[in-house]
Formats: C-alpha cells, structure tokens, sequence
C-alpha cells in the first residue's frame, strides 16, 4: 500500500462514517437553518429601528452563513483523540505503519468531504430564502477555497486539543476555551471591523480571524487580489506553525507513553 493509499483510505472509512450518521448531519443542517432565521429577524429588527451596522442585513446574513458553515462542517476530532487516551487504545496506533496524527487529519478530510457540500446548499439556501439575494458567483468561488482551507486548518487545531489528554484527564476546558477565542476572535457572529480597535488588533495575532472573519469578509465586499494573497499567506503561516506544533506534541506524548511503559 503506497503512502497516499494508507491515508486515503482512512479519509475513505471516515466518509462512510459520516455518510451513515444522517441524523448528526440532519441535526446540522436544522440547527443552521435555525441560527440564520433568528439572525436574520434580529439584524433586520436592527435595520428597521434605524441603528447603525456594518453592512445592510442581507450581506451580514450571508457573513454569518460562511462563518457557520466553517464550524459546523468540522468535526470535533479531540473527543475521539481523548477517548483513545483514556481507554489505552492509542498504544495500539503508535506500532502501526502510518502516522496517528496523520490518520486524524484523513479523517478529517473525509468527514469535511460529505459535512461541507451538504452544509454550503444549507447555507446558500437559508441565506438566500431569509435575505431574497445571493453573491455573485465570483464572489462566492473565491470564498469556497479559502473556507476549506480554514476547516482543515480548524480540525488540526481540534487534534493538537485532544493531544493534550495525554497531559490533562479531561480536555473540555481546553475545548471550551478554543471555541470562546473562536467565537470572540474568529468574529463568528460579527464581522470584526465592529469590533473596538484593540480587540481587533490582537484578533489578528491569533489564528482565529484568519478561520473565520478572513473568508467570511469576501462576502461582504469584493476583496482586491493583495487582500486574498495576504489571506493565502497567514492561513499557510498558521498551517506551517500548527503542523510543527502537532509534531511536537505528539512526539512528546509517545515518548513520555513508552517511557512509562504503555
């Protein structure tokens, strides 16, 4: 089995996975459905009392159905991370012929391979049906291959959390912790220019604007190309410093796991 055919399998199983649990992915799609028809009623209540926003109420509808499809497409890889910890399974994987990160990270993108083409037509379709408009479609080209980009960038930080069970008993308040900075930084709900200009500036040293509010911002407005370049550039930076960084932790963790004996 080549190299790319041992990953490609576990992408392929994960799909399967994701593919047989329709009622995860149904339970999804409501909630989506949900978050943009309460959203949408409250910014045009907004809107009609004469308050000041960022952008018309359609565009901050369709920002919110790009940020939600980046995290409702990413599956939450530290919970099975930490349940392989605790059980003692992870001691079987490190034997095995591929690396356990890298099969996370197929299983990620198999996942993300059924998860985002049934959430971009829940999101194109709400959005469109609450606001009565839709982006070009040029607009909407350039946006998809940066939110893919983000989804795989967001499951790898998933994986470095779950790593960390090898450290802590219950990684939760890590997680919980990840998806606040996520919320607040990432500019999930609200496009961060509304933001106070100190938040905003440390936003931009944190990989979370860069998942969420950076594509989600080619949305609301048609970026010029030095915008996109320098969107490319911090995903990869981050996408370099990430990958290092789970190579880190994962060597450490199995060298601590086979010198205590595991």
């Amino acid at each position: 089995m080549t190299f790319c055919a041992k990953y490609l399998a576990f992408s392929r199983i994960a799909a399967r996975h994701a593919l047989s649990e329709r009622g995860e992915l149904y339970g999804r799609v409501v909630f989506f459905a949900v978050i943009l028809g309460v959203f949408s009623a409250l910014w045009r209540a907004v809107a009609e009392a004469g308050l000041p926003i960022a952008a018309e109420p359609g565009r901050m509808v369709w920002y919110l159905a790009a940020t939600e499809w980046i995290v409702l497409s990413v599956p939450q890889l530290h919970v099975e991370i930490q349940e392989d910890v605790r059980r003692g399974d992870i001691a079987y994987h490190l034997p095995r012929p591929v690396s356990y990160v890298g099969s996370m990270l197929a299983q990620a993108a198999g996942t993300l391979a059924v998860r985002l083409p049934v959430m971009a037509v829940t999101a194109c379709v709400c959005a469109f049906l609450f606001t009565g408009m839709i982006p070009a479609a040029r607009t909407l080209l350039v946006f998809a291959p940066f939110a893919v980009a983000a989804t795989l960038l967001t499951s790898a930080l998933y994986v470095g959390v779950g790593l960390l069970a090898f450290w802590l008993t219950d990684v939760s308040p890590i997680y919980w912790l990840f998806q606040k900075a996520l919320f607040v930084l990432g500019g999930m709900m609200l496009p961060l220019e509304l933001y106070p200009r100190w938040l905003q500036r440390a936003a931009d040293f944190t990989p979370f604007s860069a998942l969420l509010a950076g594509p989600a911002q080619l949305i609301l407005r048609s970026p010029a190309p030095r915008e996109m370049w320098l969107l490319a550039a911090r995903l990869g930076a981050w996408s370099l410093l990430v990958a290092w960084l789970l190579w880190l932790l994962f060597t450490r963790a199995s060298r601590s796991l086979r010198v205590s004996g595991g």
